[in-house]
């Protein structure tokens, strides 16, 4: 028979072993987090942060404060460096910016489009590989079988009608007639066009402003055979 003191003194020793062993286990186990933790670290660099974009610095040029200050209010620079337009082209471009918002004021519009068209104006064809420059062509006439001239561009012949003259000799002198053969508006939105082109300095007269307004609805109207026809 045990006596009580030696229950006690095996129940003690019991209690002893079980907490060795649990504490070792709960020490085996934060180690081996730690190290998976630590490798983990070690194989999974920081990702770098992305590159900035790269900012545009435009050709020098009279137009190139113009350009700086207003065309990157709504847009980026390289939406001018990747076109190639003509200066109709760009003068289009601009009172279309101006008409969606554009802050640009109109005595600056002639300077600017000058400065796209000179730096971002047609594709050129590039010279052969080898860097040698290219004679220049002679112009090609009867003698020289095979060869002919550029194509020319087309001339827009507009419709016959009162206000024919005044759209050759005033629309002209900022855009091409196809702005206005490819358009299809009602009475009233030419009577808007108009009026804002004269805004704009455009010269039409008082008195042929409602000729030319019906001319234009007349021969470019909407495209819906349905729409009521002007009034001559």
């Amino acid at each position: 028979m045990y006596s009580p003191d030696n229950r006690f003194s095996r129940f003690m020793k019991v209690v002893t072993g079980i907490l060795f062993l649990a504490t070792w286990g709960i020490a085996g186990v934060t180690a081996v987090r730690s190290a998976a933790n630590q490798d983990a670290g070690q194989s999974a660099p920081p990702a770098a942060a992305p590159a900035a974009p790269k900012p545009v610095d435009l050709p020098d040029g009279d137009g190139k404060a113009i350009a700086t200050e207003y065309c990157q209010d709504c847009h980026r620079l390289t939406n001018l460096t990747k076109a190639h337009k003509n200066l109709d082209d760009w003068k289009d471009t601009l009172h279309t910016m101006i008409d969606r918002g554009a802050r640009l004021p109109d005595d600056k519009i002639d300077s600017l489009a000058k400065y796209l068209v000179a730096n971002f104006g047609p594709k050129t064809d590039a010279p052969p590989a080898g860097g040698s420059t290219p004679a220049p062509a002679s112009s090609p006439d009867a003698s020289t079988p095979g060869t002919s001239a550029p194509a020319k561009a087309a001339v827009v012949e507009l419709p016959d009608g009162d206000g024919k003259a005044i759209a050759t000799e005033n629309c002209q002198a900022c855009h091409k007639l196809t702005n206005l053969t490819k358009a299809h508006k009602s009475l009233d939105d030419w009577k808007d066009t108009v009026q804002l082109m004269i805004d704009r300095g455009a010269n039409v007269p008082a008195d042929k402003v409602d000729i030319l307004v019906q001319y234009l609805a007349k021969n470019f109207g909407p495209k819906d055979a349905s729409a009521p026809a002007p009034s001559n």
